[in-house]
């Protein structure tokens, strides 16, 4: 009897801490990723530019972020531009803006939905580059 209460326990640990395992996987795997990218191949100042944020999680488009807002500045200087993303289409959030000359300037998008916040940052030249 007590042999079989001890095999029953150890059955019931291994069934427990495998389940344990299959759920940091599976929620490792899910975590939400986010790409910023342009319409554009080339980004020319004065011109009107596209700007994506692809959002996703593991293998699914998310559709139903609460908050897609870009923030945008040029490198090197103080003043920063806040514009708020709409769904465009599968997963996809996108704005429309211009910047007014060549530099170089910094992109993030900050993203919330799905219990959690991601914010990453991508660099974009307009132009040649050069900061006037």
């Amino acid at each position: 009897m007590k042999k079989n209460s001890l095999l029953l326990m150890g059955l019931m640990f291994l069934l427990f801490t495998a389940a344990c395992s299959n759920t940091d996987i599976a929620e490792d795997s899910g975590l939400v990723q986010v790409e910023i990218k342009t319409v554009q191949d080339t980004l020319q100042p004065g011109r009107a530019i596209l700007i994506d944020a692809s959002v996703t999680q593991g293998t699914e488009k998310v559709t139903d972020a609460r908050e897609v807002k870009f923030e945008i500045w040029k490198k090197g200087q103080e003043k920063h531009e806040m514009i708020t993303a709409q769904h465009w289409q599968d997963g996809t959030y996108r704005i429309k803006t211009m910047f007014p000359e060549d530099g170089i300037y910094n992109v993030t998008a900050h993203v919330t939905g799905r219990d959690t916040d991601v914010i990453p940052t991508k660099e974009l030249i307009v132009g040649n580059g050069s900061a006037s």
